[in-house]
C-alpha cells in the first residue's frame, strides 16, 4: 500500500518526499519549456495574469506619428492607465495596512490594559482595513476592465482604419526617403568641388615644384586602408561611387523591406513557395515549378549524378 502525503499524514514531508516534490516541478518546467512557455510562471494565475498584460502593452503601443482619431483613443486609454496605476498603488497600502493591522490591534489593546482598562475598549481595526482594501481591489478589477474595453475600441478603429492610416504613412515614408535619396546624389557634386579645392591646396604647397596628389580621388577616404577598415570593416579600396550606390540601396531597402507580417499586409510579401512554406502540390505557382526546372536543367551538365538531380526535379514538374 503505498504512503498517503504528508499533508494527509498531518507531520512534515520527509527528504526522499521533498526531493520528489523538488523533481517534479523540474519535469513540469521543462515540459513547458518544450511548448514555449517556460519563461512563464507556473501558477496558472499568474501566468494568465502576464499574458493579460502582454497582451495590454501590445495593444497599447504607439508610433511616432499622430493621427487625431488616433489621439484622441490614447488619451483616452493614458487617462485609464493612470487611473489603474493610482488604483493599484492603493491596493498595495490597503493590503500592507491589512498586513499590519493584527499588531497594531494588539498594541493598541495592551496599551488600553496597561492604563487600567479605563474608557471603553478600543475596537480592532483589521475588519475596517478589510473593507478597505476589498474596496480598492474592486476599483483596480474595474479600472482594468474599462482599460481593456478603452483598447478594444482602439483595436477595432485601427483595424477599421488600416488601409487610409497606411497610405498615410507611406506617403511620409516616400517624402522622407526622397529626400535621403536627393542628399546622396548631392555627395557626389559636394565630393567633387572638395576635391577640386585640395588640388589648389596641393598647388600651392608644391610650388614652385609639380603639383604634388596623394592616394586615389576616386576611391573612399581617397584609398587609406585604416579609415575604411575601420568604418567599413574591409581592407579592400571602396571607391567612392560605389559607396553611393549603396547608400541608394540603403533607401530602397528603407522604403521596400519590411518583416514578413508588415509585407504581408502591405502587399509586398514574396509569394510562398515550398521553399518557404509547407505547401500541397496543387497549391504551388506553375509558373515557379517551370523556373526551377529550368534551373536544374542548367545544372544537369555540371552534376556529378545527372539521374539524381533528373529525380529531384521531376518534382517541378507541373
Amino acid at each position: 500500500m503505498s504512503r498517503p502525503p504528508a499533508w494527509a499524514r498531518d507531520e512534515q514531508p520527509t527528504l526522499e518526499e521533498l526531493s520528489n516534490a523538488g523533481m517534479r516541478e523540474e519535469v513540469t518546467a521543462q515540459r513547458l519549456h518544450t511548448r514555449g512557455t517556460g519563461r512563464l510562471p507556473l501558477d496558472p494565475a499568474a501566468a494568465a495574469f502576464e499574458i493579460r498584460e502582454q497582451t495590454r502593452a501590445l495593444r497599447s503601443t504607439r508610433p511616432n506619428r499622430r493621427w487625431r482619431a488616433l489621439d484622441k483613443f490614447d488619451q483616452e486609454i493614458a487617462r485609464l492607465e493612470a487611473k489603474r496605476q493610482d488604483a493599484f498603488a492603493r491596493l498595495h497600502e490597503a493590503e500592507e495596512a491589512v498586513r499590519q493591522a493584527p499588531e497594531l490591534d494588539a498594541q493598541t489593546l495592551a496599551k488600553w490594559i496597561a492604563a487600567g482598562e479605563k474608557n471603553k475598549r478600543p475596537a480592532a481595526s483589521l475588519y475596517e482595513r478589510e473593507r478597505e482594501r476589498d474596496a480598492s481591489r474592486l476599483l483596480s478589477e474595474a479600472c482594468t476592465i474599462e482599460l481593456d474595453r478603452a483598447l478594444e475600441r482602439r483595436k477595432e478603429h485601427i483595424l477599421g482604419s488600416r488601409a487610409k492610416m497606411v497610405a498615410d504613412a507611406r506617403g511620409e515614408l516616400d517624402e522622407k526617403v526622397g529626400k535621403l535619396e536627393a542628399a546622396s546624389r548631392q555627395l557626389l557634386a559636394l565630393r567633387e568641388a572638395a576635391l577640386e579645392a585640395r588640388e589648389v591646396v596641393e598647388w600651392i604647397a608644391s610650388y614652385p615644384e609639380p603639383r604634388e596628389s596623394f592616394g586615389f580621388p576616386t576611391a573612399t577616404a581617397l584609398g587609406l586602408r585604416k579609415p575604411v577598415e575601420t568604418t567599413l570593416g574591409t581592407k579592400a579600396r571602396v571607391e567612392y561611387a560605389s559607396l553611393l550606390l549603396a547608400l541608394e540601396e540603403d533607401a530602397k531597402a528603407i522604403r521596400n523591406q519590411f518583416g514578413p507580417v508588415a509585407a504581408k499586409s502591405l502587399g509586398l510579401a514574396e509569394p510562398a513557395t515550398p521553399l518557404t512554406t509547407a505547401m500541397w502540390d496543387a497549391d504551388v505557382d506553375p509558373g515557379w515549378k517551370r523556373e526551377q526546372l529550368e534551373k536544374a536543367r542548367g545544372l544537369l551538365p555540371w552534376s556529378a549524378d545527372p539521374s539524381k538531380l533528373a529525380d529531384e526535379a521531376s518534382d517541378f514538374r507541373a
